[in-house]
């Protein structure tokens, strides 16, 4: 106000911003000024509805099962292809293409879940897309439990399989930009560290992976049904009933997730009621996402291929051709079991080292001993305990990098706007090198005799990490220091210099 010299009193408007930049500041200070108000009130709530057990608490854990159940079902298939080899092998000499089929029928399936479910996750919630993944991943199993063919098909009951498992394929794509983001945030939301949050959530594939193949021992146990080569009686039911199984975790978790709310920082910000434009956000994010989407592409190579092909390789190195299932499921729990550690220790350390710092290492020490197993194949072919090893140190190293990290930072590198979009972009990138990998690692296993076929597949694993650790040192940004609440003011600062700035913030 000023006084005019008459002496009265006359009001002057305070003048509005003179360029962009003033703009922006005055938006991004209002918005921040808005948000702390609306977070006080939202934690207040949370104490009224939840007590001291706090939503971010509840997303955490229905979050690290969903991933546990998401395992079981997609690696159960290692054990199972050589239930259905030995049950079915008159079937399988004809169509020894089918058991590839079957596995990537879930990895073209999760393409398109990660892919649909990273826009609903932004659209509507994170808590809608995993109501919704939840119901899939327990439909799946149970289809595929009952899968049958025409008038007693074989080619019919397998085809189902594939048709299911595709299905059952949307689900578990649909889990991981949900489940990670949703992690993220609830990580943030707690104030505690993100990233030892997410990747904890993260290992339970881990234990999804172990516990699948320990279920089917134990129905071939319960059978008796593994104690000769040509003995096939009960392998029927067993099959079966392991893919049955994997039904029973997703019930608590969908009544868990039905008492999950949507993170802090999503709803705040009321994002899902407005649309940022796939233009502005690729042209912001474009080198962000050829890192996470191009890191996990090449991550998903090694460790998809190796995951999927593990009883192959085991047995054309180790156990030979007079070994029973159950044997070829113990070596494979084996290496499972060695890959257990890689997840905890990376969960315990990656604040400490790095985000991107634990990737580069990752991709390193694997791409190292990719190429070491590989040379060294023939010598490790009369030391079963030694390749074991070794074999079990390489995929220890997938766990402790790139396999945990892909998943992190493409759940906390971008804006809370177009989290899980980019989240799904990244793994679905991922997935598409997960199912070439399957296919092409696969037919150079098999086009050399001997143990060639598996050395030419370490080498080229090894050389795949080790461009993926280039790949993470020139693009990816390290954002362990920062919230996430960081990122969303530094994309709204680039949305608002480019006219959208209403679609970020309420008027």
């Amino acid at each position: 106000m000023t006084s005019t010299e008459e002496g009265s009193i006359q009001t002057v408007e305070e003048e509005p911003p003179k360029n962009i930049y003033d703009r922006v500041n005055q938006k991004l200070a209002s918005a921040r000024y808005s948000e702390d108000h609306q977070a006080e009130r939202y934690r207040e709530e949370e104490v009224r509805l939840y007590g001291g057990f706090r939503s971010p608490t509840i997303s955490t854990i229905v979050s690290g099962i969903g991933f546990f159940s998401e395992a079981y079902d997609l690696y159960v298939v290692n054990v199972l292809s050589e239930l259905w080899k030995k049950e079915y092998s008159t079937y399988f000499s004809q169509n020894s293409g089918m058991i590839s089929r079957i596995g990537n029928s879930a990895i073209v399936g999760a393409i398109v879940g990660q892919l649909f479910f990273g826009l609903i996750g932004d659209r509507v919630g994170r808590k809608a897309g995993l109501l919704v993944t939840s119901f899939i991943l327990f439909l799946g199993p149970v289809l595929s439990s009952v899968s049958f063919g025409a008038n007693g098909s074989v080619n019919g009951l397998f085809w189902m399989l594939v048709v299911v498992r595709g299905f059952l394929g949307v689900g578990i794509g649909g889990e991981y930009p949900c489940a990670s983001v949703s992690a993220a945030e609830a990580g943030d939301d707690a104030k505690v560290k993100r990233g030892k949050t997410v990747l904890f959530v993260f290992s339970m594939q881990g234990v999804g992976q172990v516990v699948g193949i320990v279920v089917a021992i134990i129905a071939l146990l319960f059978t008796k049904s593994n104690f000769h080569v040509d003995n096939t009686s009960g392998f029927h039911a067993v099959w079966r009933f392991v893919l049955a199984f994997g039904a029973l975790p997703i019930i608590p978790v969908f009544v868990l997730r039905t008492r999950m709310r949507d993170s802090l920082r999503f709803r705040i910000a009321g994002y899902k009621r407005r649309k940022v434009p796939m233009l502005v956000t690729f042209r912001y994010y474009w080198l962000r996402l050829v890192g996470t989407a191009g890191c996990w592409f090449l991550n998903d190579i090694v460790q998809y291929s190796n995951g999927i092909f593990s009883s192959e390789i085991i047995t054309g190195v180790v156990a030979g051709s007079d070994k029973t299932v159950l044997d070829i499921a113990m070596f494979t729990l084996l290496v499972a079991i060695l890959t257990l550690p890689g997840y905890y220790v990376a969960a315990l350390t990656v604040d400490k080292i790095g985000h991107k710092r634990l990737q580069i290492i990752g991709f390193t020490c694997v791409g190292l001993c990719g190429i070491l197993i590989g040379g060294l194949i023939n010598q490790l072919e009369n030391q079963p305990g030694a390749f074991i090893l070794m074999y079990g140190i390489f995929l220890f190293f997938v766990q402790f990098g790139s396999n945990t990290t892909t998943f992190l930072l493409a759940a906390e590198l971008y804006s809370t706007p177009v989290r899980t979009t980019c989240a799904g972009i990244s793994a679905a990138v991922g997935k598409a090198g997960a199912a070439i990998g399957t296919q092409f690692l696969g037919p150079i296993e098999h086009a050399f005799s001997g143990n060639n076929g598996v050395r030419a597949v370490f080498i080229i694993a090894g050389g795949i990490s080790l461009l993926g650790a280039l790949l993470t040192w020139w693009v990816i940004p390290e954002p362990n220091k920062r919230t996430l609440e960081d990122e969303d003011f530094s994309f709204a600062e680039y949305c608002i210099r480019h006219g959208v700035d209403a679609k970020l913030f309420s008027s």
